[in-house]
């Protein structure tokens, strides 16, 4: 299934288009720090941090697109939180492979994961918001409402009162509390087996009634012999 995703074409233009920005961006931040720090050659220190760079971006962007292989097929409300942990594990996972193969300590892949992982993190975190604002724009050129989506959002106190209002009580319980909403078919289930006890208590109250009529009509007969 991973091997499969890696094949996807569009999985491969956002593991290739990724890792030529990486390497793009490592090339540029090497040529400033060369120049800054007055580094010799400085071509040398340019490439070296562009591979650096290409090398994180190759295998961040590959270990990012086989965690989020499962995640295409959810709702646009959770696929943000998926992109956020695919990220941020992809981020600690080739952080810490690459800080051990360089310094071959369990204390660098530790540091290395940690460092990466929140770099990550902050990252798609900054990219996903990015997104957001772009979307909002294009649906106000478009004349589309979202009065209603950023009330929803709203943290003032008046949205968050609304909210809590509106929300079942039960919900907010935890969910080990004994006390929940049942759905409609358990509802239904309960009412049938119930109904079931009724009627076989009916029919053994029956049995006893019949019973008791039996015995008084065996004493009757008893006593006028």
């Amino acid at each position: 299934m991973n091997a499969g995703v890696l094949g996807e074409s569009n999985a491969q233009k956002r593991i290739l288009w990724g890792t030529f920005g990486m390497g793009a961006t490592g090339a540029l931040v090497g040529l400033n720090l060369a120049i800054l720090k007055n580094l010799q050659p400085i071509a040398r220190h340019t490439l070296t941090m562009s591979a650096n760079w290409t090398l994180y971006g190759l295998l961040f962007l590959s270990t990012r697109e086989l965690l989020l292989a499962e995640q295409h097929a959810k709702p646009h409300r959770t696929r943000s939180a998926d992109q956020l942990f695919s990220s941020t594990c992809a981020g600690a996972l080739t952080g810490s492979s690459l800080a051990f193969v360089r310094r071959r300590t369990k204390a660098a892949a530790a540091s290395g994961a940690l460092f990466f992982g929140a770099v990550s993190l902050a990252g798609q975190w900054l990219l996903i918001k990015v997104n957001q604002k772009r979307q909002q724009l294009i649906m106000q050129k478009m004349g589309i409402g979202i009065a209603r989506e950023e009330e929803d959002r709203s943290s003032s106190w008046a949205a968050r009162f609304r909210r809590f209002v509106w929300k079942d009580p039960v919900l907010l319980l935890p969910g080990w509390f004994p006390l929940r909403r049942i759905s409609s078919d358990e509802y239904r289930s309960i009412l049938l087996n119930r109904r079931e006890e009724l009627v076989y208590e009916k029919r053994e109250l029956r049995n006893a009634i019949e019973g008791m009529d039996r015995r008084e009509q065996e004493l009757l007969e008893s006593l006028q012999h």
